[in-house]
């Protein structure tokens, strides 16, 4: 009887399945990319613990942890680790909170025309490339027939070249990275605010609220949840530094602006240390995970909110 009544069960589950096919498979497309670009280089993980690429392939062998304590006795990956961590840092300072600021901005805005056209400019960046982004701001700011130059001139000042500035890098890494993605955040959190019940806000201006207050302690209150989620993802994202640096950033500025991955394809593809840039990749995945977890953490010890 109970083979029966599992038999059953297994009979439903196809059927359902079958009754959603099309949702099906318009999911297989993304699920395939992420089997084939995400988890089956992991099968490749093992290189990390080998001299692969730096020996003949009949030499290849198994050699323990000494990638990993080459990279931390080398000057050169310190120096990429530290400048991710000030990268990534000040992108999180700076570019966190503008998404927040620009949502609750446009979520004040009661022309619905004039939304749906600030929406699609602030967007718009989003589906643009590095390389596409690295030529606007080049043109935008080279020295020379640019405005960065005529602003200089107007000033009295020589203008400064910024993709070739050591001092300045780093501002215009974070400057263009908050250009091309604060919009794609701030309609996640637009989004989040358009659920919140409209009487909320009707009885908190019926207490004397005044629309800072209201902001304050039902706006944000209410996206909190979200806010928190997008902060883990952020963090678990930290380290991923590498299309815009290796289009933006050339080896003059590298004192300043080489990053873990762009280390990490220097050593591992350029130079063929396929080993040793793997083990640098490594150790950036664990990095990035420990923060997710720690975040994570930390958000549900405060207050209960947390991805799992």
């Amino acid at each position: 009887m109970e083979d029966i009544v599992i038999a059953k069960k297994k009979g439903s589950f196809f059927r359902k399945v079958y009754k959603q096919r099309q949702l099906f498979l318009i999911m297989a497309i993304p699920l395939l990319f992420y089997l084939l670009f995400e988890y089956v280089p992991m099968l490749k993980v093992r290189w990390a613990f080998t001299n692969f690429g730096e020996v003949p392939a009949s030499q290849i062998e198994y050699i323990g942890l000494d990638n990993f304590k080459r990279l931390l006795g080398s000057a050169s990956f310190m120096n990429a680790f530290k400048n991710t961590l000030i990268i990534s840092a000040m992108k999180l300072v700076v570019g966190f909170p503008i998404p927040i600021i620009l949502a609750l901005m446009l979520n004040e805005v009661t022309s619905r025309h004039y939304k749906k056209v600030t929406q699609t400019i602030i967007y718009f960046p989003h589906f643009l490339s590095w390389v596409v982004i690295g030529s606007i701001w080049f043109l935008i700011l080279a020295p020379q027939n640019s405005i960065n130059a005529q602003l200089a001139e107007m000033m009295g000042k020589q203008p400064v070249y910024w993709f070739a500035s050591k001092e300045h890098i780093r501002e215009l890494l974070v400057l263009t990275d908050v250009w091309a993605g604060a919009g794609y955040s701030a309609i996640v959190y637009l989004a989040s605010m358009t659920s919140i019940d409209p009487t909320l806000y009707e009885a908190a201006k019926m207490d004397g609220a005044g629309k800072l207050k209201q902001i304050w302690h039902i706006t944000l209150s209410m996206i909190k949840p979200t806010v928190v989620v997008m902060l883990i993802f952020q963090l678990g994202k930290i380290l991923n530094i590498f299309d815009q640096v290796l289009v933006m950033a050339s080896p003059v500025v590298y004192e300043t602006a080489d990053v873990v991955q762009t280390y990490a394809y220097r050593t591992g593809v350029s130079e063929m240390k396929v080993g040793y840039g793997m083990a640098v990749s490594v150790f950036k995945a664990i990095i990035s995970f420990g923060l997710v977890m720690i975040t994570n953490h930390i958000a549900k010890k405060i207050d209960d909110e947390g991805i799992f």
